[in-house]
């Protein structure tokens, strides 16, 4: 029995290579730190490999990155002993995306004036925290070495009125306050006892709390303020 005829087959070697081109541009766009630290040869046999082995799970092309660089976590691409902080580079590249691209997320009604030490903290919703062993938001990624390996925090966060994406290198203890800011309704008092657990004294804890809040609220951590009896 004769097969009908289709023009669909002389086209679909056109279809992947439409499809490829998508691909890498999309990641090229998202990853230009990785791909200028491991070069042009590299980059590409990371991303055909990616493109040829790959199963793709989401329809949206802005959530490929994220596939991208959980694959590459998975891979044992050679190259990973060269860059052992690749992959914190790739998740540190993604999540600027992923902040960017989130909906928008609900905040309380607040006030920017802080009235008593008793109001409640309304932080930023659109943030994320990442925990990381090499610090590529401080030093120039050429630069960083295995000496610096460590424990760094990072926040990524969505400004509540230009909707820009901005950084900020942390400590733990701050960590911790975002934290149960966007857990629970917290006070200034509640976040001087959290840090009590790091200084007994309450003077230097009271006093490393105030400078946060300031520095929360002008770099749009933290929202405002409003009463807690509301």
């Amino acid at each position: 029995m004769n097969e009908p005829e289709t023009t669909i087959q002389q086209h679909t070697v056109h279809y992947r290579r439409l499809v490829y081109n998508v691909i890498k541009d999309t990641l090229s766009t998202a990853f230009p730190l990785t791909r200028r630290l491991i070069g042009k040869k590299r980059w590409k046999k990371m991303m055909f490999h990616f493109f040829k082995n790959h199963k793709c799970q989401t329809p949206q092309v802005w959530k490929l990155p994220k596939e991208f660089s959980d694959y590459f976590q998975e891979e044992e691409f050679p190259f990973k002993k060269v860059f052992p902080f690749l992959k914190t580079l790739l998740q540190y590249e993604w999540l600027e995306i992923e902040v960017f691209m989130m909906e928008d997320l609900p905040a309380e009604e607040f006030r920017t004036e802080k009235k008593s030490a008793d109001d409640i903290i309304i932080p930023n919703p659109e943030i994320r925290i990442l925990c990381a062993e090499y610090p590529v938001h401080l030093k120039n990624i050429k630069e960083i070495t295995e000496e610096d390996r460590g424990q760094y925090f990072i926040s990524i966060h969505r400004d509540f009125y230009s909707k820009q994406v901005m950084f900020n290198d942390l400590t733990y203890p701050v960590v911790e306050i975002i934290l149960k800011a966007n857990e629970y309704y917290s006070t200034g008092n509640d976040f001087i006892k959290l840090l009590s657990r790091y200084d007994k004294d309450t003077q230097k804890s009271a006093s490393f709390y105030t400078d946060f809040e300031q520095f929360a609220l002008q770099n749009n951590i933290f929202l405002g303020f409003r009463d807690k009896t509301t």
